[in-house]
């Protein structure tokens, strides 16, 4: 009689399936994450793979802010009190006045001045930089514009693993030696032009250039001072260990519209914090959500910015939008009382976005462009209508406008009448869904999730005690090889070469014109 394999022969396979896709770590290790944002939406990112990783067995001090950082369960916790101080200075600030790329430069190497100079002082981590008896396997933080943080990873002798919580630019690309980098990626858009024409190409160069001479004399320097004061016993310079990070983990993935060769130690993991249990739909919006005969429309200007940073009067013209559609409008607006009770308008200062999103009556996603707000739309394969405000929010939405899942409007020149007409061709336009769900497709299509990928590759630096194999040795890359200086010297080589045989062969001819007349008219020319 044939006996099927038995509970132990199912088993077996299964378990040691499991094992092959997530190894347990050799052994666990003391780890320390510094964080110094001060606005939620970066949180979102790194709590669900700072949760991770104490899951797996890891011992984990994290520095941080008081508000933002949710508690986790098994980390000790440093709680810096002035990077809240800094949020509301933050808040605090009017910005309605036109900025120059360098006045923006200077207020952005202040306010990354300060988180670095806060955190160092805090007298909690003065504390344990003096604890001898401190060690850590490795030190995570934000890739960039905290340089003096950079000094934990050589006080304590441990490998430095980065997040890149807004993508990558090409100062992400400078810390891991990524080759060739990019004059369309830059850290800030204002200024910036997207095209691909020669001349619209060198602009982009000299903006580039500009952003590399605003962080070698403005926003560095300060950084140097920090790291100079609070690890005056390190050998190694701050430029040194802007060199020497293990691995980088870049919220960001090639099926988004942004395709880059990358060095092994560049790693994407677009989606990471959706592992984050969703917080659910209460009673009262679900059945709102249920019963929209027309569909959905879903309004969120993210969780970082406040109404009193929009253009004056743009909440009134969205609402007077809203009032125009047949569809349900969910809002999230700070002060929900400006909704007056309207006929379609559900409006409250918190949604579950994701839940939200994640609904099949949701038609159209009205959104900032911010980064996890678009990572969330294409997953959960939802039309957006997009309102760039700041800094990564306009390359964002340049991707998802050249995918087919988007519509961009300019939030400084609204109206009501056209924004009626933008949102009816979202929804009535068939293109805009199905673009949205073959996006979705690519973008799910991976063969771990994007948190099992970080946790992986964190564990793989554990392993190799800091996988110095992954890096490229600055000896193996040359000034010119990095610029890519010999390729362009070629070009520019055979572009002179060319130039200057043309005109050796225009004063030939020249030469040959005026000789012929002179023998033709045997009038002497005046040389």
């Amino acid at each position: 009689m044939f006996r099927g394999p038995g509970i132990g022969g199912l088993l077996l396979p299964a378990l040691l399936c499991f094992g092959l896709l997530c190894p347990q770590p050799a052994e666990t290790e003391n780890i320390l994450a510094i964080f110094s944002y001060t606005f939620g939406s970066s949180y979102l990112l790194i709590t669900p793979f700072l949760k991770h990783l104490v899951q797996r067995g890891h011992q984990l001090t994290v520095i941080s802010s008081v508000k933002e950082m949710p508690h986790i369960e098994g980390v000790h916790h440093i709680r810096v009190q002035k990077l809240d101080m800094l949020t509301q200075i933050l808040l605090d600030c009017d910005y309605d006045v036109e900025i120059t790329k360098w006045m923006e430069a200077q207020f952005v190497s202040e306010y990354f001045y300060n988180c670095s100079k806060f955190v160092l002082e805090d007298p909690a981590v003065q504390e344990l930089l003096h604890n001898a008896s401190a060690q850590y396997s490795m030190v995570i933080l934000e890739a960039s514009h905290t340089d003096a943080l950079y000094g934990f990873s050589q006080h304590f002798n441990a490998p430095l693993v980065g997040i890149a919580a807004y993508g990558s630019a090409w100062n992400i690309d400078f810390l891991v030696g990524n080759s060739a980098p990019s004059v369309y990626e830059p850290m800030s858009a204002l200024g910036y032009s997207p095209g691909h024409s020669l001349m619209e190409k060198w602009h982009n160069l000299i903006f580039i250039t500009e952003e590399r001479l605003v962080e070698r004399f403005i926003y560095l320097p300060a950084q140097i001072d920090l790291y100079k004061q609070h690890f005056p016993g390190v050998s190694a310079s701050i430029h040194e260990l802007r060199r020497k990070f293990s691995l980088i983990l870049i919220n960001q993935h090639f099926s988004m519209g942004r395709v880059r060769s990358n060095v092994p130690n560049i790693v994407e993991v677009a989606g990471m914090h959706l592992a984050e249990p969703t917080e659910p739909l209460n009673d009262e919006l679900k059945k709102i959500l249920d019963e929209a005969k027309h569909g959905v429309v879903y309004f969120s200007m993210g969780l970082q910015v406040v109404d009193k940073w929009l253009p004056p009067g743009m909440i009134n013209t969205m609402l007077a939008a809203f009032q125009q559609l047949k569809q349900q409008v969910v809002l999230k607006i700070n002060d929900p009382a400006m909704v007056n009770n309207s006929r379609n308008v559900y409006a409250r200062s918190w949604l579950p976005q994701r839940e939200i999103l994640n609904h099949p009556n949701v038609k159209v996603f009205i959104t900032h462009g911010g980064l996890l707000s678009s990572i969330e739309a294409v997953h959960y394969a939802v039309p957006q209508l997009s309102l760039p405000l700041f800094y990564d929010q306009f390359q964002n939405t340049k991707r998802m406008e050249q995918m087919g899942v988007a519509r961009r409007m300019d939030i400084m020149n609204l109206s009501a009448e056209e924004v009626v007409l933008v949102i009816e061709d979202l929804v009535n336009n068939a293109s805009y869904k199905e673009n949205a769900r073959c996006l979705s497709q690519r973008f799910r299509d991976q063969p771990m999730s994007a948190m099992e990928t970080a946790i992986w590759w964190t564990e793989y630096i554990l392993r190799h005690k800091g996988a110095d194999h992954m890096r490229i040795a600055e000896q193996e890359m040359s000034l010119m090889q990095y610029y890519n200086v010999d390729v362009v010297s070629v070009l520019f080589g055979r572009i002179g070469l060319s130039v200057i045989i043309m005109l050796f062969l225009g004063w030939k001819l020249v030469s040959l014109a005026t000789r012929n007349l002179e023998y033709r008219f045997n009038v002497p020319m005046v040389r």
